[in-house]
Protein backbone atom coordinates (compact mmCIF):
# COMPACT_ATOMS: atom_id res chain seq x y z
CA UNK A 1 0.00 0.00 0.00
CA UNK A 2 2.81 2.39 0.87
CA UNK A 3 4.52 1.58 -2.42
CA UNK A 4 1.32 2.35 -4.33
CA UNK A 5 0.93 5.67 -2.50
CA UNK A 6 4.52 6.68 -3.24
CA UNK A 7 4.19 5.75 -6.91
CA UNK A 8 0.91 7.65 -7.14
CA UNK A 9 2.39 10.75 -5.51
CA UNK A 10 5.49 10.71 -7.73
CA UNK A 11 3.29 10.11 -10.75
CA UNK A 12 1.19 13.13 -9.76
CA UNK A 13 4.36 15.20 -9.42
CA UNK A 14 5.44 14.10 -12.90
CA UNK A 15 1.98 14.80 -14.31
CA UNK A 16 2.09 18.33 -12.90
CA UNK A 17 4.84 19.05 -15.43
CA UNK A 18 4.09 16.80 -18.40
CA UNK A 19 0.58 15.43 -18.00
CA UNK A 20 -2.16 15.69 -20.60
CA UNK A 21 -5.82 15.15 -19.69
CA UNK A 22 -7.24 11.73 -20.33
CA UNK A 23 -9.92 13.11 -22.60
CA UNK A 24 -7.53 15.03 -24.81
CA UNK A 25 -6.11 13.75 -28.04
CA UNK A 26 -2.69 12.25 -28.23
CA UNK A 27 0.01 14.84 -28.46
CA UNK A 28 1.73 15.08 -31.78
CA UNK A 29 5.44 14.58 -32.16
CA UNK A 30 6.12 18.26 -32.89
CA UNK A 31 4.55 19.38 -29.61
CA UNK A 32 6.68 16.87 -27.71
CA UNK A 33 9.76 18.30 -29.41
CA UNK A 34 8.78 21.82 -28.35
CA UNK A 35 8.24 20.75 -24.73
CA UNK A 36 11.53 18.85 -24.68
CA UNK A 37 13.41 21.78 -26.20
CA UNK A 38 11.94 24.22 -23.69
CA UNK A 39 12.80 21.89 -20.79
CA UNK A 40 16.38 21.54 -22.02
CA UNK A 41 16.61 25.31 -22.39
CA UNK A 42 15.51 25.88 -18.79
CA UNK A 43 17.92 23.23 -17.49
CA UNK A 44 20.81 24.62 -19.54
CA UNK A 45 20.08 28.16 -18.32
CA UNK A 46 20.27 27.15 -14.67
CA UNK A 47 23.36 25.01 -15.17
CA UNK A 48 25.14 27.80 -17.05
CA UNK A 49 24.16 30.42 -14.46
CA UNK A 50 25.45 28.42 -11.49
CA UNK A 51 28.52 27.23 -13.38
CA UNK A 52 29.46 30.85 -14.03
CA UNK A 53 28.80 31.75 -10.40
CA UNK A 54 30.95 28.96 -8.95
CA UNK A 55 33.69 29.49 -11.54
CA UNK A 56 34.02 33.04 -10.28
CA UNK A 57 34.52 32.11 -6.62
CA UNK A 58 36.16 28.67 -6.75
CA UNK A 59 39.79 29.51 -7.50
CA UNK A 60 40.07 32.63 -5.28
CA UNK A 61 38.62 30.80 -2.27
CA UNK A 62 40.48 27.52 -2.69
CA UNK A 63 43.81 29.27 -3.30
CA UNK A 64 43.21 31.32 -0.13
CA UNK A 65 42.67 28.18 1.95
CA UNK A 66 38.88 28.41 2.13
CA UNK A 67 37.87 25.27 0.27
CA UNK A 68 35.31 24.50 2.95
CA UNK A 69 33.76 27.95 2.48
CA UNK A 70 33.33 27.30 -1.24
CA UNK A 71 31.30 24.17 -0.56
CA UNK A 72 29.47 25.86 2.31
CA UNK A 73 28.34 28.62 -0.05
CA UNK A 74 27.19 25.96 -2.52
CA UNK A 75 25.22 24.25 0.26
CA UNK A 76 23.69 27.55 1.38
CA UNK A 77 22.64 28.33 -2.19
CA UNK A 78 21.07 24.88 -2.58
CA UNK A 79 19.23 25.17 0.73
CA UNK A 80 17.87 28.61 -0.20
CA UNK A 81 16.63 27.52 -3.62
CA UNK A 82 15.08 24.32 -2.29
CA UNK A 83 13.30 26.27 0.43
CA UNK A 84 11.99 28.93 -1.97
CA UNK A 85 10.94 26.32 -4.49
CA UNK A 86 9.08 24.06 -2.07
CA UNK A 87 7.72 26.12 0.82
CA UNK A 88 4.38 26.99 -0.82
CA UNK A 89 4.04 23.50 -2.27
CA UNK A 90 4.71 22.09 1.20
CA UNK A 91 1.99 24.33 2.59
CA UNK A 92 -0.45 23.09 -0.04
CA UNK A 93 0.47 19.40 0.11
CA UNK A 94 0.75 18.92 3.87
CA UNK A 95 -1.65 21.43 5.37
CA UNK A 96 -4.16 22.37 2.65
CA UNK A 97 -4.40 19.25 0.46
CA UNK A 98 -7.80 18.85 -1.15
CA UNK A 99 -7.75 15.05 -1.06
CA UNK A 100 -7.24 14.63 2.69
CA UNK A 101 -10.81 13.57 3.41
CA UNK A 102 -10.84 11.16 0.47
CA UNK A 103 -7.64 9.43 1.56
CA UNK A 104 -8.63 9.39 5.22
CA UNK A 105 -11.88 7.62 4.33
CA UNK A 106 -9.88 4.73 2.85
CA UNK A 107 -8.19 1.96 4.88
CA UNK A 108 -4.82 3.70 4.58
CA UNK A 109 -2.68 4.40 7.67
CA UNK A 110 -2.27 8.18 8.10
CA UNK A 111 1.47 7.71 8.41
CA UNK A 112 1.58 6.29 4.89
CA UNK A 113 -0.19 9.36 3.51
CA UNK A 114 2.23 11.71 5.24
CA UNK A 115 5.30 9.69 4.24
CA UNK A 116 4.30 9.61 0.56
CA UNK A 117 3.84 13.39 0.50
CA UNK A 118 7.10 14.04 2.33
CA UNK A 119 8.90 11.75 -0.10
CA UNK A 120 7.47 13.60 -3.11
CA UNK A 121 8.61 16.93 -1.65
CA UNK A 122 12.03 15.45 -0.93
CA UNK A 123 12.28 14.26 -4.53
CA UNK A 124 11.50 17.78 -5.73
CA UNK A 125 14.25 19.15 -3.49
CA UNK A 126 16.69 16.65 -4.98
CA UNK A 127 15.85 17.93 -8.46
CA UNK A 128 16.42 21.54 -7.39
CA UNK A 129 19.63 20.58 -5.60
CA UNK A 130 21.00 19.05 -8.80
CA UNK A 131 20.98 22.45 -10.50
CA UNK A 132 23.29 23.85 -7.80
CA UNK A 133 25.50 21.05 -6.52
CA UNK A 134 26.33 19.45 -9.86
CA UNK A 135 27.81 22.70 -11.29
CA UNK A 136 29.59 23.36 -7.97
CA UNK A 137 31.13 19.90 -7.92
CA UNK A 138 31.95 19.94 -11.64
CA UNK A 139 33.75 23.30 -11.41
CA UNK A 140 35.87 22.05 -8.51
CA UNK A 141 36.68 18.77 -10.33
CA UNK A 142 37.80 20.68 -13.43
CA UNK A 143 40.09 23.01 -11.52
CA UNK A 144 41.45 20.70 -8.81
CA UNK A 145 42.27 17.05 -8.25
CA UNK A 146 39.67 15.05 -6.34
CA UNK A 147 39.91 11.81 -4.36
CA UNK A 148 37.62 8.83 -4.05
CA UNK A 149 36.95 9.71 -0.41
CA UNK A 150 35.96 13.23 -1.41
CA UNK A 151 33.52 11.93 -4.03
CA UNK A 152 31.94 9.52 -1.54
CA UNK A 153 31.60 12.30 1.06
CA UNK A 154 30.07 14.60 -1.57
CA UNK A 155 27.47 12.00 -2.57
CA UNK A 156 26.54 11.26 1.05
CA UNK A 157 26.13 14.95 1.83
CA UNK A 158 24.14 15.39 -1.38
CA UNK A 159 21.63 12.83 -0.09
CA UNK A 160 21.19 14.48 3.33
CA UNK A 161 21.36 18.17 2.37
CA UNK A 162 17.71 18.48 1.14
CA UNK A 163 16.46 17.42 4.58
CA UNK A 164 17.43 20.87 5.90
CA UNK A 165 15.25 22.94 3.51
CA UNK A 166 12.48 20.35 3.80
CA UNK A 167 12.45 20.81 7.58
CA UNK A 168 12.36 24.59 7.17
CA UNK A 169 9.59 24.27 4.56
CA UNK A 170 7.46 22.15 6.90
CA UNK A 171 7.76 24.72 9.69
CA UNK A 172 7.22 27.71 7.40
CA UNK A 173 4.38 25.98 5.55
CA UNK A 174 2.55 25.38 8.82
CA UNK A 175 3.03 29.03 9.84
CA UNK A 176 1.82 30.27 6.44
CA UNK A 177 -1.22 28.01 6.58
CA UNK A 178 -2.00 29.10 10.15
CA UNK A 179 -1.71 32.80 9.30
CA UNK A 180 -3.50 32.67 5.95
CA UNK A 181 -6.54 31.00 7.51
CA UNK A 182 -7.00 33.82 10.00
CA UNK A 183 -6.12 36.96 8.06
CA UNK A 184 -8.43 39.00 5.87
CA UNK A 185 -7.19 40.19 2.48
CA UNK A 186 -4.64 37.39 2.51
CA UNK A 187 -4.43 37.44 -1.29
CA UNK A 188 -3.37 41.07 -1.27
CA UNK A 189 -0.87 40.53 1.55
CA UNK A 190 0.70 37.46 -0.04
CA UNK A 191 0.89 39.18 -3.42
CA UNK A 192 2.48 42.29 -1.94
CA UNK A 193 5.05 40.29 0.02
CA UNK A 194 5.88 38.23 -3.06
CA UNK A 195 6.41 41.36 -5.15
CA UNK A 196 8.68 42.79 -2.45
CA UNK A 197 10.72 39.58 -2.43
CA UNK A 198 10.90 39.68 -6.22
CA UNK A 199 12.11 43.28 -6.15
CA UNK A 200 14.79 42.33 -3.63
CA UNK A 201 15.83 39.41 -5.84
CA UNK A 202 16.11 41.65 -8.92
CA UNK A 203 18.14 44.17 -6.92
CA UNK A 204 20.42 41.40 -5.65
CA UNK A 205 20.98 40.03 -9.16
CA UNK A 206 21.77 43.53 -10.43
CA UNK A 207 24.41 43.92 -7.71
CA UNK A 208 25.71 40.34 -7.81
CA UNK A 209 29.14 41.27 -9.21
CA UNK A 210 29.65 43.69 -6.34
CA UNK A 211 28.60 41.05 -3.82
CA UNK A 212 30.92 38.46 -5.38
CA UNK A 213 33.85 40.83 -5.05
CA UNK A 214 32.93 41.54 -1.43
CA UNK A 215 32.54 37.80 -0.79
CA UNK A 216 36.01 37.03 -2.12
CA UNK A 217 37.60 40.04 -0.41
CA UNK A 218 36.03 39.28 2.99
CA UNK A 219 36.17 35.49 2.84
CA UNK A 220 37.92 35.28 6.20
CA UNK A 221 35.37 37.24 8.21
CA UNK A 222 32.45 35.59 6.41
CA UNK A 223 33.97 32.18 7.10
CA UNK A 224 34.24 32.94 10.82
CA UNK A 225 30.56 33.94 10.99
CA UNK A 226 29.47 30.81 9.15
CA UNK A 227 31.65 28.65 11.39
CA UNK A 228 30.15 30.19 14.53
CA UNK A 229 26.50 30.61 13.58
CA UNK A 230 25.66 28.32 10.63
CA UNK A 231 27.06 25.02 11.82
CA UNK A 232 25.35 22.65 9.34
CA UNK A 233 26.83 24.28 6.24
CA UNK A 234 30.20 24.71 7.98
CA UNK A 235 30.44 20.99 8.69
CA UNK A 236 29.24 20.33 5.13
CA UNK A 237 32.22 22.21 3.73
CA UNK A 238 34.71 21.07 6.38
CA UNK A 239 33.94 17.41 5.72
CA UNK A 240 34.76 17.86 2.03
CA UNK A 241 37.93 19.87 2.63
CA UNK A 242 39.42 17.76 5.42
CA UNK A 243 37.87 14.38 4.46
CA UNK A 244 36.98 14.22 8.15
CA UNK A 245 34.40 11.64 9.21
CA UNK A 246 33.65 13.67 12.35
CA UNK A 247 32.48 16.68 10.32
CA UNK A 248 30.45 14.37 8.09
CA UNK A 249 28.65 12.78 11.05
CA UNK A 250 27.94 16.19 12.63
CA UNK A 251 26.47 17.43 9.34
CA UNK A 252 24.29 14.32 9.00
CA UNK A 253 23.01 14.79 12.54
CA UNK A 254 22.23 18.46 11.88
CA UNK A 255 20.29 17.48 8.76
CA UNK A 256 18.54 14.34 10.00
CA UNK A 257 17.64 14.97 13.66
CA UNK A 258 15.53 18.15 13.14
CA UNK A 259 13.85 16.53 10.15
CA UNK A 260 13.06 13.40 12.16
CA UNK A 261 11.64 15.52 14.99
CA UNK A 262 9.40 17.51 12.63
CA UNK A 263 8.29 14.35 10.85
CA UNK A 264 7.43 12.67 14.16
CA UNK A 265 5.46 15.73 15.23
CA UNK A 266 3.54 15.81 11.94
CA UNK A 267 2.89 12.07 12.05
CA UNK A 268 1.56 12.30 15.60
CA UNK A 269 -0.81 15.16 14.68
CA UNK A 270 -1.56 14.31 11.04
CA UNK A 271 -5.19 13.30 11.63
CA UNK A 272 -5.79 16.53 13.53
CA UNK A 273 -4.10 18.53 10.75
CA UNK A 274 -5.97 16.76 7.96
CA UNK A 275 -9.40 17.07 9.60
CA UNK A 276 -8.95 20.44 11.26
CA UNK A 277 -11.69 22.96 10.77
CA UNK A 278 -10.10 25.85 8.97
CA UNK A 279 -10.23 29.14 10.78
CA UNK A 280 -11.63 32.15 8.98
CA UNK A 281 -11.41 35.84 9.67
CA UNK A 282 -14.76 37.05 10.95
CA UNK A 283 -16.54 39.55 8.77
CA UNK A 284 -19.23 41.70 10.31
CA UNK A 285 -22.35 41.55 8.18
CA UNK A 286 -23.61 44.87 6.88
CA UNK A 287 -27.07 45.17 5.48
CA UNK A 288 -27.13 46.69 2.01
CA UNK A 289 -29.26 46.71 -1.09
CA UNK A 290 -28.81 43.72 -3.39
CA UNK A 291 -27.92 44.52 -6.98
CA UNK A 292 -29.20 42.60 -9.96
CA UNK A 293 -26.69 41.91 -12.73
CA UNK A 294 -27.02 40.56 -16.22
CA UNK A 295 -25.73 37.01 -16.82
CA UNK A 296 -22.67 38.32 -18.68
CA UNK A 297 -21.86 40.79 -15.91
CA UNK A 298 -22.33 38.10 -13.25
CA UNK A 299 -19.96 35.77 -15.11
CA UNK A 300 -17.30 38.48 -15.27
CA UNK A 301 -17.72 39.27 -11.56
CA UNK A 302 -17.34 35.57 -10.79
CA UNK A 303 -14.07 35.48 -12.76
CA UNK A 304 -12.82 38.62 -11.00
CA UNK A 305 -13.54 37.11 -7.57
CA UNK A 306 -11.75 33.92 -8.56
CA UNK A 307 -8.73 35.87 -9.77
CA UNK A 308 -8.50 38.20 -6.76
CA UNK A 309 -8.77 35.32 -4.28
CA UNK A 310 -5.62 33.54 -5.49
CA UNK A 311 -2.16 35.08 -4.95
CA UNK A 312 -0.68 32.34 -7.11
CA UNK A 313 -2.99 33.28 -9.97
CA UNK A 314 -2.24 36.98 -9.59
CA UNK A 315 1.54 36.65 -9.42
CA UNK A 316 2.10 34.09 -12.14
CA UNK A 317 -0.57 35.03 -14.66
CA UNK A 318 -0.49 38.83 -14.50
CA UNK A 319 3.17 39.55 -13.86
CA UNK A 320 3.27 41.33 -17.21
CA UNK A 321 1.04 44.01 -15.69
CA UNK A 322 3.75 44.66 -13.10
CA UNK A 323 6.35 44.90 -15.86
CA UNK A 324 4.20 47.32 -17.85
CA UNK A 325 3.64 49.54 -14.81
CA UNK A 326 7.37 49.41 -13.99
CA UNK A 327 8.16 50.45 -17.57
CA UNK A 328 5.69 53.34 -17.30
CA UNK A 329 7.09 54.47 -13.94
CA UNK A 330 10.64 54.45 -15.34
CA UNK A 331 9.53 56.71 -18.20
CA UNK A 332 7.64 58.88 -15.72
CA UNK A 333 10.76 59.30 -13.57
CA UNK A 334 13.11 59.66 -16.54
CA UNK A 335 11.03 61.36 -19.25
CA UNK A 336 14.20 62.25 -21.19
CA UNK A 337 15.18 58.60 -21.58
CA UNK A 338 14.08 58.39 -25.27
CA UNK A 339 16.10 61.54 -26.04
CA UNK A 340 19.18 60.09 -24.31
CA UNK A 341 18.91 56.95 -26.41
CA UNK A 342 18.70 58.92 -29.65
CA UNK A 343 21.68 61.06 -28.63
CA UNK A 344 23.90 58.06 -27.87
CA UNK A 345 22.83 55.89 -30.80
CA UNK A 346 22.99 57.65 -34.12
CA UNK A 347 20.22 56.73 -36.54
CA UNK A 348 17.83 55.62 -33.80
CA UNK A 349 15.57 58.68 -34.12
CA UNK A 350 13.38 56.88 -36.63
CA UNK A 351 12.90 53.75 -34.54
CA UNK A 352 12.75 54.96 -30.93
CA UNK A 353 8.99 55.63 -30.89
CA UNK A 354 8.07 52.37 -32.69
CA UNK A 355 10.39 50.64 -30.22
CA UNK A 356 8.35 52.00 -27.31
CA UNK A 357 5.19 50.64 -28.92
CA UNK A 358 6.84 47.25 -29.47
CA UNK A 359 8.01 47.12 -25.83
CA UNK A 360 4.46 47.64 -24.54
CA UNK A 361 3.18 44.96 -26.93
CA UNK A 362 5.87 42.52 -25.81
CA UNK A 363 5.24 43.13 -22.11
CA UNK A 364 1.50 42.76 -22.62
CA UNK A 365 2.03 39.39 -24.30
CA UNK A 366 3.60 38.00 -21.11
CA UNK A 367 0.22 38.04 -19.32
CA UNK A 368 -1.48 34.62 -19.33
CA UNK A 369 -4.55 35.30 -17.20
CA UNK A 370 -6.95 33.60 -19.60
CA UNK A 371 -4.70 30.60 -20.31
CA UNK A 372 -5.56 28.58 -17.14
CA UNK A 373 -9.07 30.00 -16.70
CA UNK A 374 -10.94 26.99 -18.13
CA UNK A 375 -8.85 24.46 -16.20
CA UNK A 376 -9.43 26.35 -12.95
CA UNK A 377 -13.07 25.29 -13.04
CA UNK A 378 -11.74 21.92 -11.84
CA UNK A 379 -14.29 19.56 -10.36
CA UNK A 380 -16.93 22.32 -10.31
CA UNK A 381 -16.98 22.41 -14.11
CA UNK A 382 -20.40 20.74 -14.16
CA UNK A 383 -21.88 23.63 -12.20
CA UNK A 384 -20.96 26.16 -14.87
CA UNK A 385 -22.10 23.79 -17.61
CA UNK A 386 -25.49 23.30 -15.94
CA UNK A 387 -26.24 27.03 -15.65
CA UNK A 388 -28.84 28.44 -18.07
CA UNK A 389 -26.24 30.52 -19.91
CA UNK A 390 -24.59 30.07 -23.26
CA UNK A 391 -21.20 28.36 -23.05
CA UNK A 392 -19.79 31.03 -25.34
CA UNK A 393 -20.66 33.69 -22.75
CA UNK A 394 -18.71 31.76 -20.12
CA UNK A 395 -15.66 31.60 -22.39
CA UNK A 396 -15.93 35.26 -23.40
CA UNK A 397 -16.14 36.22 -19.70
CA UNK A 398 -12.79 34.50 -19.14
CA UNK A 399 -11.28 36.53 -21.98
CA UNK A 400 -12.85 39.70 -20.56
CA UNK A 401 -11.14 39.03 -17.23
CA UNK A 402 -7.77 39.14 -19.01
CA UNK A 403 -8.73 42.37 -20.79
CA UNK A 404 -10.10 44.09 -17.67
CA UNK A 405 -6.94 43.34 -15.68
CA UNK A 406 -4.36 44.14 -18.37
CA UNK A 407 -5.82 46.93 -20.49
CA UNK A 408 -5.69 49.74 -17.87
CA UNK A 409 -1.94 49.19 -17.37
CA UNK A 410 -1.42 49.10 -21.15
CA UNK A 411 -3.22 52.41 -21.64
CA UNK A 412 -1.39 53.96 -18.69
CA UNK A 413 1.97 53.05 -20.22
CA UNK A 414 0.81 54.24 -23.64
CA UNK A 415 -0.19 57.65 -22.29
CA UNK A 416 3.13 58.00 -20.46
CA UNK A 417 4.97 57.21 -23.72
CA UNK A 418 2.92 59.82 -25.58
CA UNK A 419 3.94 62.51 -23.10
CA UNK A 420 7.56 61.31 -22.78
CA UNK A 421 8.28 60.94 -26.51
CA UNK A 422 7.59 63.24 -29.42
CA UNK A 423 5.13 61.15 -31.39
CA UNK A 424 3.41 61.79 -34.68
CA UNK A 425 -0.38 61.41 -34.97
CA UNK A 426 0.09 58.01 -36.65
CA UNK A 427 2.34 56.85 -33.81
CA UNK A 428 -0.16 58.08 -31.23
CA UNK A 429 -2.88 56.11 -33.01
CA UNK A 430 -0.67 53.01 -33.07
CA UNK A 431 0.34 53.18 -29.41
CA UNK A 432 -3.31 53.52 -28.40
CA UNK A 433 -4.56 50.69 -30.60
CA UNK A 434 -1.86 48.08 -31.31
CA UNK A 435 -1.01 47.21 -27.65
CA UNK A 436 -4.74 47.10 -26.87
CA UNK A 437 -5.40 44.73 -29.77
CA UNK A 438 -2.45 42.58 -28.67
CA UNK A 439 -4.01 42.40 -25.20
CA UNK A 440 -7.34 41.27 -26.66
CA UNK A 441 -5.51 38.77 -28.87
CA UNK A 442 -3.68 37.23 -25.89
CA UNK A 443 -6.96 37.06 -23.96
CA UNK A 444 -8.76 35.21 -26.75
CA UNK A 445 -5.76 33.04 -27.57
CA UNK A 446 -5.39 31.89 -23.96
CA UNK A 447 -9.01 30.74 -23.79
CA UNK A 448 -8.78 28.93 -27.14
CA UNK A 449 -5.60 27.11 -26.11
CA UNK A 450 -6.98 26.14 -22.70
CA UNK A 451 -10.15 24.91 -24.36
CA UNK A 452 -8.05 22.40 -26.31
CA UNK A 453 -5.59 21.60 -23.47
CA UNK A 454 -7.71 21.57 -20.29
CA UNK A 455 -6.64 19.97 -17.02
CA UNK A 456 -9.39 19.36 -14.50
CA UNK A 457 -7.86 16.60 -12.35
CA UNK A 458 -5.62 18.93 -10.37
CA UNK A 459 -5.27 18.84 -6.59
CA UNK A 460 -3.66 22.25 -6.22
CA UNK A 461 -4.32 25.22 -8.51
CA UNK A 462 -0.59 25.95 -8.69
CA UNK A 463 -0.23 22.97 -11.03
CA UNK A 464 -2.71 24.49 -13.49
CA UNK A 465 -1.39 28.03 -13.31
CA UNK A 466 2.34 27.34 -13.43
CA UNK A 467 2.86 23.91 -14.95
CA UNK A 468 -0.01 23.07 -17.30
CA UNK A 469 0.31 22.62 -21.04
CA UNK A 470 -2.09 25.47 -21.80
CA UNK A 471 -0.14 28.11 -19.88
CA UNK A 472 3.16 26.92 -21.37
CA UNK A 473 1.88 27.00 -24.94
CA UNK A 474 0.02 30.29 -24.46
CA UNK A 475 2.96 32.12 -22.89
CA UNK A 476 5.54 30.92 -25.43
CA UNK A 477 3.30 31.36 -28.46
CA UNK A 478 2.05 34.81 -27.45
CA UNK A 479 5.59 36.12 -26.96
CA UNK A 480 6.65 34.49 -30.24
CA UNK A 481 3.79 36.26 -32.06
CA UNK A 482 5.39 39.57 -31.01
CA UNK A 483 9.08 38.74 -31.32
CA UNK A 484 8.87 37.12 -34.77
CA UNK A 485 7.34 40.20 -36.48
CA UNK A 486 9.94 42.39 -34.75
CA UNK A 487 12.76 40.19 -36.09
CA UNK A 488 11.12 40.02 -39.51
CA UNK A 489 11.02 43.79 -39.75
CA UNK A 490 14.49 44.35 -38.28
CA UNK A 491 16.28 41.95 -40.64
CA UNK A 492 14.18 42.02 -43.82
CA UNK A 493 11.69 44.87 -44.05
CA UNK A 494 13.39 47.82 -42.32
CA UNK A 495 14.83 49.09 -45.61
CA UNK A 496 11.63 48.56 -47.57
CA UNK A 497 8.92 50.24 -45.49
CA UNK A 498 8.60 52.54 -42.47
CA UNK A 499 7.96 50.95 -39.09
CA UNK A 500 4.57 52.66 -38.84
CA UNK A 501 3.32 50.99 -42.04
CA UNK A 502 4.49 47.60 -40.80
CA UNK A 503 2.73 48.17 -37.47
CA UNK A 504 -0.48 49.12 -39.26
CA UNK A 505 -0.29 45.83 -41.17
CA UNK A 506 0.25 43.98 -37.86
CA UNK A 507 -2.71 45.86 -36.39
CA UNK A 508 -4.95 44.65 -39.21
CA UNK A 509 -3.70 41.06 -38.94
CA UNK A 510 -4.09 40.83 -35.16
CA UNK A 511 -7.52 42.49 -35.34
CA UNK A 512 -8.61 39.89 -37.89
CA UNK A 513 -7.28 37.09 -35.68
CA UNK A 514 -9.19 38.50 -32.70
CA UNK A 515 -12.42 38.57 -34.71
CA UNK A 516 -11.81 35.01 -35.92
CA UNK A 517 -11.16 33.71 -32.39
CA UNK A 518 -14.24 35.55 -31.10
CA UNK A 519 -16.29 33.86 -33.81
CA UNK A 520 -14.65 30.53 -32.96
CA UNK A 521 -15.53 30.83 -29.25
CA UNK A 522 -19.13 31.78 -30.09
CA UNK A 523 -19.60 28.75 -32.35
CA UNK A 524 -17.31 25.73 -32.07
CA UNK A 525 -15.91 26.84 -28.71
CA UNK A 526 -19.37 26.66 -27.16
CA UNK A 527 -19.75 23.08 -28.39
CA UNK A 528 -16.34 22.06 -27.02
CA UNK A 529 -17.19 23.68 -23.67
CA UNK A 530 -20.38 21.64 -23.38
CA UNK A 531 -18.44 18.39 -23.96
CA UNK A 532 -15.60 19.09 -21.52
CA UNK A 533 -15.18 16.67 -18.64
CA UNK A 534 -17.12 13.89 -20.35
Amino acid sequence: MLKALIITRLHALYNSFFHKPVSSKKRNFGLKIIVAFFSLYVIASFVFMFSAFFSGICQPMVSSGFTWLYFSIAATTAISLCFIGSVFLTKAQLFEAQDNELLMSMPIPPGYILFSRILALLFLNYVIELFVMVPAGAVYCIKYKVTTTGIVFFLIEFLFLPLIPLTLSCISGWLLAFISERVRYKSFIVTLLSLICLALYIYFMAQINKYLEALIRNAGSIGIKIKNFVLPVYHFGAALENKNIYNLIIFILWAFVPFAAIYALLAHNFIRIATARKGLARIKYKRHRLKVSSPKSALLQKELRRFSSSPTYILNASFGVVLILAFAVILLIYPNLPDLITENFSGSETFINPLLIAIICLLSSTNIISAPSVSLEGKSLWIMQSLPVDGADVLIAKAKLHIVICLPAVYFASLICIFAAKMTPVQIFLILTLPAVITVFCAMFGVVINLHFPKFDWINETVVIKQSMSTGVASLAAVAFIILPILLYAFLLARIMPAEIFMLICLIIFSALCLWMYRYLKTKGSVIWADLGQ
